[in-house]
């Protein structure tokens, strides 16, 4: 027999510790769990790309520099690239301006790739004759709807005369107008 002062237990109560007591956890470094990235961040080109010397994210700084260029921000889509290629924009090549948009995401697309911004320019002269353009086709567009310029016929209305001064009067008896019960 041995001579174990637990012989007269269960087996079930006899302690049973381990052979060796395990070591306790290192205190490690301090400043490990300071930082989410295995690798530090270029923190002085972040705080450079900061808007906030920028009064919006897509501002062009300096633009008196270039007075006579209109610029415009637009997706790097191949639809929008086309469309502004076709309206006289063109892709600046200017590192120093190509650098304030390199960083930057403007959305998604349908099937969730990455869009970005891309700075467009083109002449002033460009820009005033397709504003021309557009005012002539709203001025049209505008005398089209203006009574006077209609010639029309109604049984309600008189289109001669008063309509020229923006007169009309509406007939409202007759037919049409009886109210059944």
């Amino acid at each position: 027999m041995t001579d174990s002062p637990f012989a007269s237990l269960a087996p079930n109560l006899i302690p049973n510790p381990p052979a060796e007591i395990p070591e306790a956890p290192s205190a490690g470094d301090a400043t490990e769990r300071l930082s989410p990235f295995k690798e530090a961040q270029d923190v002085d080109s972040i705080i450079k790309s900061l808007t906030l010397d920028r009064p919006l994210t897509l501002y062009v700084p300096n633009r008196e520099k270039y007075p006579e260029w209109q610029f415009r921000i637009i997706n790097d889509t191949p639809t929008e690239m086309a469309e502004a290629l076709r309206k006289g924009w063109q892709p600046v090549d200017n590192p120093e301006l190509v650098s304030l948009f390199e960083s930057k995401v403007s959305g998604t697309d349908k099937t969730g790739k990455i869009t970005r911004p891309l700075l467009m320019a083109r002449s002033k002269q460009i820009g005033e004759v397709i504003a021309k353009r557009h005012r002539q086709t709203l001025h049209d567009l505008y005398q089209g709807m203006d009574p006077a310029n209609k010639q029309f016929n109604s049984k309600y209305a008189d289109t001669q005369g008063p309509v020229a001064r923006g007169e009309t009067k509406g007939q409202f008896s007759g037919q049409g107008w009886r109210i059944k019960v």
